[in-house]
């Protein structure tokens, strides 16, 4: 059953996640901060598409270590690897 708000537009078919091709990688914190708040939203609407979340730019080195490990234990919940950039040829675990 597809429940999308649009489903009479077509989709290319994706393997279900963990994904080894046509991975998708969101940013997370660049030059504002993100929080689990943010994040949580995002990835309660889509986080079956989402397969990354990329720290880039740099405002997340100046975030408490505590608020940046809750953003990493929030992607894990939702199968969704962190990467601190550079390009990804292998996905742990997978």
């Amino acid at each position: 059953m597809n429940d999308r708000a649009f489903s009479f537009l077509r989709l290319n078919h994706r393997p279900t996640k963990p994904r080894q091709r046509g991975l998708t990688e969101i940013r997370g914190p660049y030059y504002a901060p993100m929080g689990t708040r943010y994040l949580a939203d995002i990835l309660d609407t889509m986080a079956e598409y989402v397969d990354g979340l990329k720290y880039v730019g740099g405002s997340f080195v100046l975030m408490p270590r505590a608020k940046v490990q809750e953003l990493n234990e929030l992607a894990h919940q939702h199968g969704v690897y962190v990467s601190t950039g550079g390009f990804i040829e292998h996905i742990p675990g997978a």
